[in-house]
């Protein structure tokens, strides 16, 4: 009888204390979900304010390279109609590149070359012609290959001097964090 009663008293001890303890745990875990919840609520906040900074910045190049455009109609200049048609891929696709360079570095070149694919065959090699014979400055963007060095391209190409010329020789004091 009293072997009987040892095994029920540790027996009941086991349970309380496994009782206590998924208590204990089952706190935890609600605990985790809350956090987890807010960290989604934050996330989804933030990756719709990257996408909302990502349109919003392709509008204002476009609504730049439609100036541009429209400048060089007006002049009419061919070297920079010429100029304007063939940044139109990058700028029209920003928002896309934009988003793709946000996942990580060395996704600016491959996302272009997508862009520029869909225009022509030659376009990207043109593009890239462009590039590498600007200045210093602006291939530095180019080979960044990441977000930061996007956006200052992006800057770069649309950027007028007092002639109304696209700023590609000019040596212009901006930095690019890699």
């Amino acid at each position: 009888m009293f072997f009987v009663l040892v095994i029920t008293a540790v027996f009941v001890g086991i349970s309380i204390y496994f009782f206590f303890r998924t208590e204990k745990l089952q706190r935890q875990l609600i605990m985790q979900r809350r956090e987890n919840l807010n960290t989604r609520k934050e996330n989804k906040a933030l990756v719709d304010s990257m996408a909302l900074i990502a349109v919003r910045g392709q509008d204002f190049s476009k609504t730049r390279l439609a100036r541009l455009k429209k400048q060089a109609q007006a002049n009419e200049d061919e070297q920079l109609i010429k100029y304007t048609q063939m940044i139109t891929p990058l700028i029209n696709n920003y928002s896309m590149i934009f988003r793709e360079c946000l996942r990580g570095k060395g996704r600016l070149k491959a996302m272009s070359q997508k862009c520029f694919k869909n225009q022509d065959s030659s376009a990207y090699k043109n593009f890239v012609a462009l590039i590498v014979t600007s200045d210093k400055q602006l291939q530095r963007y180019w080979s960044n290959d990441n977000l930061n060095g996007f956006l200052f391209l992006v800057d770069a190409l649309l950027i007028m001097d007092g002639e109304n010329t696209p700023i590609l020789s000019k040596n212009k004091k901006t930095s690019c964090i890699s």
